[in-house]
């Protein structure tokens, strides 16, 4: 799934969360393409770790990819990359 946004912030997270939803009741695994987000605050980041918590209750992967500089940054502040499952590469 490719976000056709460019922040993934308090303001956009409840349309988000329904979608988010949707897609992870219909794949067997959630791939997020994070491509064109440039700006990405805490609610965004609680919005994937929850995705990501939810996914596993269900025996279910979450990978997120082409994650940004500037929203890599935002996850490294929050110290959220473990919780993400991003590695440190």
């Amino acid at each position: 799934m490719t976000l056709d946004i460019n922040e993934f912030t308090i303001y956009e997270v409840e349309k988000l969360k329904e979608i988010f939803l949707k897609e992870l009741e219909s794949s067997d695994d959630f791939i997020l393409d994070m491509t064109s987000i440039e700006k990405l605050d805490i609610v965004g980041i609680q919005l994937l770790i929850s995705l990501v918590k939810s996914a596993n209750y269900i025996d279910k992967k979450v990978e997120l990819i082409n994650i940004t500089q500037n929203a890599l940054l935002q996850i490294d502040i929050c110290n959220c990359r473990r919780a993400l499952g991003i590695s440190d590469d």
